[in-house]
């Protein structure tokens, strides 16, 4: 055996195994599939090696891929039984494990090993349905999924140092320090802050969100702090948001909209943990982590007397500042793509792809409102794009097309079209967007375009406009 090469042995061995292995690296792409895997999942090794893990599974995204996890938390999956789709439909069931590859702390790599379940796979998911209805009520599930459920693992980014901070994040959150996440609008601060309460002890204790722009002036000090009965004119003997909270997670969202008197409250009751409600002389111990979020620079906002700066010292002790969508432009494109395929998994079509002149004009756009702005302009995309191949200019939000240069506002097939094609498809887009701006009221649209209805309903019948 000395003669023989050792890398055509260990070829050898992982090629006869009877456990699939592959290996996908730090862009997320294939570079290793066995045999195994080949037959486990009816794939051929042409169909996967230099694929996006996301492009050869149907129905996963960046949340439910085992892989995607893996190399985006550093953390190994063990044993977990998975049910998917291979690229042409097909339902699996296998036992996954998933580790990552690292090399001076940074990750390079995932190898993930996996076992054929089989009809047994399915044996087991039905039972795992059944007792899980049985544990949980249907309506436990649904408020679960909506309050409280973020996790790290739902910050979709591809920016290594924003990966890093999450990373380090996710370490602090056990912590009992309270934070300070600074962030533009739509940059996706309550994610991150419901992601660090669930990281934490306080887990199981009550989260709640308050947005301090939304309480009216007069009412601040009553749903901070709570009500004794008759403290003033119809109060009743009601908790504050701090007695709500207490063993737990309050997020103040947008805490310099505040006024200045009560910023000195609140600094007061982080550094005492005794709060008192209106009306009372009674002060209660109360034990709650405060998550504070703002959407400008700390420093400006000190400077111009909207944050105290005493307050930003007790809040720092976690700092976490989250950079606007434009100053990460790899993120665009990866989430315009992750977005795509989780909106048409809702709408059950399959997903289209991006034209290059959308991709083009995305990466340029400044995204004043960040990633929330981004997922809204892929839903509308996607839904004024149904049964499309390819995303294209003309599906763009008008708002956004207000922007182009006029070259760029014509379609691929625009630019080819004759004049009185021009003129039709120009018709069409009118008709179109007036329809979008009623909301679909035909009557409405009528008015406004100066035509009647009868002619307005003919042309959107002739011209098939949803």
């Amino acid at each position: 055996m000395s003669g023989v090469d050792k890398e055509l042995l260990f070829q050898y061995i992982l090629d006869n195994i009877d456990i699939g292995i592959s290996i996908i690296n730090k862009d997320g792409k294939f570079i290793y599939y066995n045999k195994a895997m080949s037959e486990i999942e009816e794939l051929t090794e042409e169909e996967v090696i230099g694929q996006h893990v996301l492009d050869v599974y149907s129905g996963i995204d960046g949340e439910t891929s085992t892989l995607v996890r893996c190399l985006n938390t550093k953390k190994p999956i063990h044993n977990k039984m998975e049910r998917y789709l291979n690229k042409n439909g097909k339902e699996l069931y296998s036992t996954i494990t998933d580790i990552p590859i690292i090399e001076d702390n940074e990750v390079i790599g995932v190898i993930e090993f996996c076992k054929n379940m089989g009809e047994l796979g399915k044996v087991c998911r039905s039972f795992e349905k059944w007792y899980n209805s049985i544990e949980y009520p249907m309506e436990d599930l649904i408020l679960d999924k909506e309050i409280n459920s973020h996790t790290f693992n739902d910050f979709i980014t591809k920016n290594v140092q924003l990966r890093d901070m999450l990373n380090k994040l996710e370490k602090m959150s056990a912590y009992n320090y309270n934070v300070l996440i600074y962030g533009e609008t739509g940059t996706g601060k309550e994610i991150i802050a419901q992601s660090i309460h669930n990281g934490s002890k306080r887990w199981k204790k009550p989260f709640i969100a308050q947005n301090c722009a939304a309480i009216p002036e007069n009412l601040l000090e009553s749903i901070f702090f709570g009500t004794e009965k008759g403290s003033f004119t119809g109060a009743l003997c009601r908790s504050g948001l701090f007695e709500e909270a207490n063993g737990g997670t309050l997020l103040l969202d947008e805490l310099n909209s505040l006024p200045m008197y009560l910023q000195a409250k609140l600094l007061r009751v982080l550094q005492e943990g005794y709060i008192r409600r209106l009306g009372s002389s009674v002060e209660k111990r109360v034990d709650v982590r405060v998550i504070a979020t703002v959407n400008e620079k700390p420093e400006d906002l000190i400077k111009r007397n909207r944050l105290r700066e005493d307050l930003f010292y007790r809040l720092g002790p976690i700092y976490v500042n989250i950079p606007p969508l434009r100053e990460r432009k790899e993120d665009i494109e990866y989430l315009s793509k992750y977005f795509l395929r989780r909106e048409s998994k809702k709408l059950n079509i399959s997903t289209p792809g991006i034209s290059k002149e959308v991709i083009d004009f995305l990466m340029k756009h400044s995204w004043k409102g960040n990633v929330r702005e981004l997922k809204n302009v892929i839903k509308y995309m996607v839904l004024h794009g149904v049964n499309n191949e390819i995303i294209k200019i003309e599906h763009i939000p008008c708002y956004l097309r207000d922007q182009m240069p006029e070259e760029l506002k014509l379609s691929e097939n625009e630019k080819e079209l004759t004049y009185n094609e021009k003129v039709i498809q120009f018709e069409k887009d009118l008709i179109k967007n007036t329809l979008i701006k009623t909301n679909g009221n035909i009557s409405e649209a009528s008015r406004i375009l100066k035509i009647k209805r009868q002619t307005l309903q003919y042309k959107i019948k002739k011209w098939e406009i949803q």
